[in-house]
C-alpha cells in the first residue's frame, strides 16, 4: 500500500493528506530525475520549464529563485493536466509583510518534506503566500504528491499556512484566480474543474476558510505581483503612476486596478509626483489602497482616512527614510523608494 503523509490539527482532525501515485496506467514515462540515496542537497542546475513562463498576467518565480536542492518531481507528463486542486500547507503563517527571504525560506522547508517523505522534492506546482507572490514547486510538466491517486492527471495550487484557522488575503485569491486562469489550455484543459483537496480525499485541506473562497478563484480574474528577483518590476523613475498604485494595491492586498481614487483636488497641483491613475475630485472620500497604506506605515486609526496629504505624505517619508516635506515632487526620493520597496515584494 503507498504511504502517505498526514498533517493533523491539535484535536486530531487531518488537515492535509499527501501520498504518491502508481505508475501511470498507459503512460510512457519521460526521463526521471535521478532520486539520492540520501537526502543530500543536489548541485545540479534545474533545467527551465518551457510550460513556467509566466504570461502578462501571471508572475510565478522560478524554483531557482527558492534554492530547489532537491529533485523536480518523479516523472515527466505529457499533455495538459484534467483537474486542478487546491491545498493547503499547514506551515508557518506568515504575514502580507513577509520579505521575499522568509517565503523562500518556507518554500525550502515545503521541499525538505517532500524530499524526507517520498524523495522527490517539493509536492506542489505553485505555493501562493499571503502576499500574493507565487513560487513554482515542481514544474508543471512533472509529476508531485499533492493529491494521492491523482498526482498523474491534475496539478495543484497550494496556499501557505494553515486555513482551517486563518483566512486567505485578498492577495492569495487574485493571485490564485490569475493562475487558473492562465493555465486553461496550457497546464491543464480548458474545462479542468477547480476544486478543494477535501472534494477527493479524506482531508480537511485546503481548510474551511480557503475551502469557501474556491468559487472566487473559480470566477475571478486576478492578477500577480512581479516576481521577486527577477524581470516584471515596476520602474524606479520617482513618478507615483497606475504601475506604482497597481502593485502597492497587490502588496497591501487590496482590489487591483491601478487607480487611487476621490482625492482632494487641493492636493494635486502640489504634487507634481502625483501622475497617472489619480482621481481628483472637490468632495474627496479616501481610498481603500491609502488607507492600507496609512495602516502599513503606522499611522494611528484616527487619521487612517483613505487620503493622500501633508500628513500622510510625511509620515510615509518618515516610513521611508526620506527627506520629510509633505510633498511629492517630480522624481521623488520618497517614491523611488517605495518603487524599490514594492519590487523588493515589501512596503
Amino acid at each position: 500500500m503507498a504511504e502517505v503523509y498526514e498533517i493533523k490539527g491539535e484535536d486530531g482532525t487531518v488537515l492535509e493528506v499527501l501520498g504518491p501515485d502508481d505508475e501511470p496506467q498507459g503512460e510512457t514515462p519521460g526521463p526521471e530525475t535521478p532520486e539520492p540515496e540520501t537526502p543530500e542537497p543536489t548541485t545540479t542546475p534545474v533545467p527551465a520549464d518551457p510550460y513556467a513562463e509566466p504570461t502578462a498576467a501571471v508572475s510565478i518565480a522560478s524554483r531557482a529563485s527558492w534554492g530547489a536542492r532537491y529533485p523536480d518531481g518523479d516523472l515527466t507528463l505529457t499533455g495538459p493536466a484534467v483537474e486542478v486542486w487546491v491545498h493547503h500547507s499547514v506551515t508557518a503563517q506568515l504575514s502580507p509583510g513577509a520579505s521575499v527571504a522568509a517565503e523562500a525560506e518556507q518554500m525550502r522547508a515545503l521541499e525538505s518534506v517532500g524530499q524526507t517523505r517520498f524523495g522527490t522534492g517539493i509536492s506542489y506546482n505553485v505555493v501562493i503566500f499571503p502576499s500574493g507572490r507565487a513560487y513554482q514547486g515542481v514544474s508543471w510538466n512533472r509529476r508531485g504528491t499533492h493529491t494521492g491517486g491523482r498526482n498523474s492527471t491534475s496539478r495543484s495550487i497550494c496556499f501557505a499556512g494553515n486555513y482551517e484557522a486563518n483566512n486567505p488575503t485578498a492577495a492569495q485569491i487574485s493571485t490564485a484566480a490569475a493562475i487558473y486562469g492562465a493555465g486553461k489550455d496550457r497546464w491543464w484543459t480548458r474545462g479542468a474543474p477547480l476544486g478543494g483537496h477535501r472534494d477527493v480525499s479524506q482531508t480537511a485541506c485546503p481548510g474551511r476558510n480557503l475551502y469557501a473562497r474556491i468559487d472566487d478563484i473559480r470566477d475571478g480574474e486576478g492578477s500577480t505581483p512581479p516576481s521577486p528577483g527577477e524581470p516584471g518590476g515596476i520602474t524606479v523613475d520617482g513618478f507615483w503612476g497606475s504601475s506604482t498604485t497597481r502593485r502597492l494595491q497587490q502588496e497591501l492586498g487590496t482590489p487591483v486596478d491601478g487607480v487611487v481614487s476621490s482625492q482632494s483636488v487641493a492636493w494635486r497641483d502640489v504634487n507634481p509626483g502625483l501622475t497617472t491613475g489619480w482621481r481628483w475630485v472637490a468632495d474627496a472620500q479616501g481610498s481603500r489602497v491609502i488607507a492600507a497604506l496609512q495602516r502599513r506605515i503606522g499611522m494611528p486609526s484616527g487619521q487612517r482616512d483613505g487620503k493622500i496629504g501633508p500628513q500622510t505624505i510625511r509620515a510615509l517619508q518618515r516610513h521611508l527614510g526620506t527627506r520629510v516635506d509633505g510633498v511629492i515632487s517630480r522624481e521623488s526620493s520618497a517614491v523611488m523608494a517605495l518603487q524599490r520597496r514594492l519590487n523588493q515584494g515589501r512596503v
